[in-house]
């Protein structure tokens, strides 16, 4: 009995184990291994940031990170596709967290306060923030700066959760900041006079003041310098690796530049974007 009850044990402790091992092996599955067992990229994003990401007339996301991302998909072979998961910025890190995609592309600017949260791969892209200025409230004059508009009574208007919203906060001190859900938001209080300026990212300020030239001008050249990067979840270093690599083929190849020359110099895809109501 004893004898037969000792093996009896060992057959437990060895399937018992086997589950075990088997339970671990999956939870070592890292988010590379998935996105190629699933065939599928989720890519979160949170639309309406011309050109990186925007919604046509049709309701497809089109954008310089929409490219990206199937470029990204295409190095991966196998048949991997793409999967947009739009998210609200506020809480786009939480939901990367939560596993409702796999890694934001979404003109994200790196910083130490959002990389206490998530992991960034290298800059994919630099910018800065600039001005949209009313042309109801004032008047274009060379040399004009960001001290020029920090006064008392002048609105500033910008995206909430931004870096928009941090260079706001830090460059106007005497000026009321007023605080948008989306970047057309902010802009359309420029165009109504209902704000005096917007400060956003300099390519989106490019774009956007081609809309409504008889009632914004703009002030381009970028006052602060950020980077934009990829941001995956803490600690997934395999897949930021992968990334890495990537962002540096992108560039080497070549289809980063061709990429820049669609969406930031030509732009015939302007006719192709929904026109937020105003």
């Amino acid at each position: 009995m004893r004898s037969r009850l000792t093996v009896l044990c060992i057959l437990l402790v060895l399937a018992l184990s086997g589950c075990g091992g088997a339970a671990r092996t999956a939870e070592r599955q890292s988010t590379l291994d998935r996105i190629l067992l699933r065939k599928t990229l989720r890519v979160g994003m949170n639309p309406g940031y011309a050109p990186f990401e925007m919604l046509d007339v049709d309701g497809a996301m089109i954008g310089f990170d929409i490219d990206m991302a199937n470029y990204l998909a295409g190095q991966m072979g196998n048949g991997v596709r793409v999967e947009i998961r739009k998210s609200d910025w506020d809480p786009i890190i939480a939901n990367l967290n939560a596993d409702k995609f796999d890694v934001i592309i979404s003109g994200m600017t790196r910083t130490p306060q959002r990389a206490l949260r998530c992991d960034f791969t290298d800059p994919y892209f630099v910018t800065g923030q600039a001005l949209l200025v009313s042309r109801l409230k004032h008047r274009p004059a060379p040399g004009m700066r960001v001290r020029d508009f920090d006064e008392p009574g002048v609105v500033v208007a910008t995206k909430l959760g931004t870096t928009g919203e941090i260079a706001a906060r830090k460059f106007f001190r005497e000026a009321t900041v007023k605080t948008m859900e989306t970047e057309s938001d902010a802009a359309l209080e420029v165009d109504a006079g209902r704000a005096d300026v917007m400060v956003y990212d300099q390519p989106y300020i490019a774009l956007r003041v081609k809309e409504s030239p008889d009632r914004t001008f703009a002030i381009l050249e970028p006052f602060t310098k950020e980077y934009l990067a990829m941001a995956v979840r803490k600690g997934d270093a395999e897949f930021r690796d992968w990334l890495n690599l990537a962002i540096f083929e992108l560039r080497e190849s070549g289809t980063w530049d061709s990429l820049y020359q669609k969406w930031f110099v030509t732009t015939p895809w302007l006719k192709r974007v929904k026109k937020p109501a105003s």
